[in-house]
Parts: structure tokens; C-alpha cells; sequence
């Protein structure tokens, strides 16, 4: 199978495995690359990296061509534009039911894929409400407030049309300013030189203004690898939500709400991913092919008074 090194996806890093769950998610639902797995590269004192592999070459303008692809229909897609705010206090449980019902409906008559359906299945559930009743409980992904809004910073992020540069007497009219990004993202270093919101995942790119000499609108340093968050983002399906009597549960957080991660070295499918991750790991990681856990905490910043949700950096577990 044909291998691509994607040193850029740390395995200790809660973005990193996100963005190489969301690549892997996102190849296999094309054709163009065959049979497509993820793996890890596994050296002792050195970071692990993510590794895919499939049965057709894997270079960089052909995942751009694909990310590309995936980019316009996520930012027209049902699930996406609902709401710009997954807790929308005005008839956001009426919106995310009437959404869901249309995406059921167009599903069966085969006017859709899965896609909308995964996602919204990963957003929310319409079984719980928030403390107050007035609005959904928002998928523990959600790290966004105030105004940002989970759903309208998606869109956003996946606007690429100020890296799009068309060429003469060409239709595909695509650039190498995404390539890129895209090469940024899966091989690195990562720059952080990209002025969009990393919703809270990557602790590294967090600006917490209430301990900054900056007020926010003074403080406009870069902060994110906007294409590492956008893949990432497409890995939310692997994540569905679920009610557990009042309480909503998403798939990767526990009780406590800590993001625990697995790393393992022989590459497997999407399916074997998807099954891996649904089931706690707390025994029998070495028989289950398991190399180490990660995990990290959500954690409040900004002070006592802060309302900022961050992932914290990772701890590990063997």
C-alpha cells in the first residue's frame, strides 16, 4: 500500500488525532484512493505521527482536490446551517428537529449520503435541553461562547475562497494557497498564521484575553492552523451524541469530562476506528492492539470569572 507520513498530526495532541480521524473519514468516501487506513508511527523518545495509508497514491493535490470538495459541501450541508449556535435560545430544538427530520426524509428517497445524518447525529440530541429547557445541550465538542457559535464558526473555517486563485483557461480553478495549507496541516511545522478561531482544540493556539495586557480588539496575533481545525472538524461524526437518562453523553469524553484518545500502530479502516473508539479503555489495551492513551481535560480560562473552554494539554495513560 502506498504510505504518507503525516508528521504534522502529533499523536499526543487532542487536534492532531482529530485532524487524522477527520482525513481518514474523509478518503474513505472517495474512490480515488481505494481501501484507505490510519496508522501510527510509534518511536520510543521521539513524538508519534499519523500515518495513512491506501491502495492508490496519496499526494498532496489530490487530498487538496478532495478537501476541497468536502469544504463546499459541508458549508451548504443541512446539518451545518441550521443555526449558527447549537444552544439557539429562539426554537433551537424546533430547528435541529425539523433539520434532522428533512435529512431522515432525503436519506431514505436517496437524495442524500450519511453525511448530514453523522453530523447531526454528533451535534446535539433532541432528547436533552439545557438546565433551563429553552435550548439543546450542545455536543461536548463545543467549546465556543458568547458569539462565536459552534456551527457558524464551522462555516467559516470551511470558506476558502481567499485561498482560491483560478487559473487561466482552466475549470478546475482550484490553487496551490490551499495546497499549502493542506501540506501545512498533515506534514507541518504548523505556522499558527491563520486568523480564524481554533474552537478550543488546540491548546496552543488559545488567546486568553482576561490574563493578556491586549484588549481583544487590539490583539489580532495569528493563532490557528485553520485547515488542521476544518479536517479535524470532519472527524465529529465518529463522535455521535447520546442521552444517558437527563444527561447528554459524547462519544471520546467520560463522566468527568475528560477527551480520552487511543494511539495504536498497525493501520486499520474506518470501521475498525469507529468501533475502537466507542468502547472505554480502561482494560485489555495491549490485546486490543492499543500502543498508549491520551486524554485532556476542558478546562475554564480567563480566571475564576472566565466563561472560555479550552482542551487542556494531554496526560498519559499505558
Amino acid at each position: 500500500m502506498n504510505r504518507l507520513d503525516m508528521t504534522g498530526l502529533k499523536a499526543h495532541y487532542s487536534l492532531g488525532f482529530l485532524a487524522a480521524c477527520g482525513l481518514l473519514r474523509c478518503l474513505t468516501e472517495s474512490k480515488d484512493f481505494g481501501r484507505v487506513k490510519l496508522g501510527w508511527q510509534i518511536e520510543d523518545g521521539n513524538e508519534c505521527f499519523a500515518v495513512l495509508y491506501s491502495e492508490h497514491p496519496l499526494e498532496i493535490a489530490a487530498i487538496t482536490r478532495k478537501l476541497l470538495g468536502m469544504a463546499d459541501k459541508q458549508r451548504n450541508s443541512s446539518a451545518w446551517t441550521w443555526s449558527d449556535k447549537i444552544d439557539d435560545k429562539v426554537d433551537g430544538r424546533g430547528k435541529y428537529c425539523r433539520m434532522a427530520q428533512s435529512v431522515v426524509q432525503n436519506l431514505f428517497e436517496g437524495a442524500t449520503t450519511r453525511n448530514d445524518a453523522d453530523m447531526a447525529a454528533a451535534l446535539a440530541s433532541d432528547l436533552i435541553l439545557d438546565n433551563k429547557g429553552k435550548s439543546l445541550k450542545a455536543t461536548a465538542f463545543d467549546l465556543t461562547s458568547g458569539a462565536q457559535g459552534l456551527l457558524k464558526s464551522f462555516k467559516n473555517i470551511a470558506d476558502w475562497s481567499e485561498l482560491e486563485k483560478p487559473k487561466k483557461h482552466s475549470n478546475k480553478a482550484k490553487t496551490e494557497g490551499v495546497e499549502r495549507k493542506v501540506e501545512e496541516a498533515l506534514i507541518g511545522p504548523w505556522q499558527y498564521q491563520d486568523n480564524h478561531h481554533s474552537l478550543g482544540w488546540d491548546p496552543q493556539g488559545q488567546r486568553i484575553h482576561a490574563l493578556r495586557s491586549k484588549a481583544p480588539t487590539n490583539d489580532t496575533a495569528r493563532r490557528s492552523v485553520r485547515m488542521a481545525v476544518f479536517i479535524g472538524s470532519l472527524a465529529l461524526p465518529l463522535f455521535p451524541c447520546f442521552a444517558v437518562g437527563n444527561r447528554l453523553r459524547t462519544t471520546g469524553f467520560d463522566n468527568a469530562g475528560w477527551f480520552t484518545w487511543p494511539i495504536w500502530r498497525e493501520p486499520i479502516s474506518l470501521d475498525a476506528l469507529r468501533s475502537l473508539i466507542s468502547h472505554a479503555f480502561n482494560k485489555n489495551l495491549k490485546q486490543r492492539g492499543i500502543h498508549v492513551v491520551y486524554r485532556c481535560c476542558v478546562a475554564p480560562t480567563g480566571g475564576t470569572q472566565g466563561n472560555y473552554l479550552v482542551f487542556g494539554h494531554p496526560e498519559e495513560r499505558r
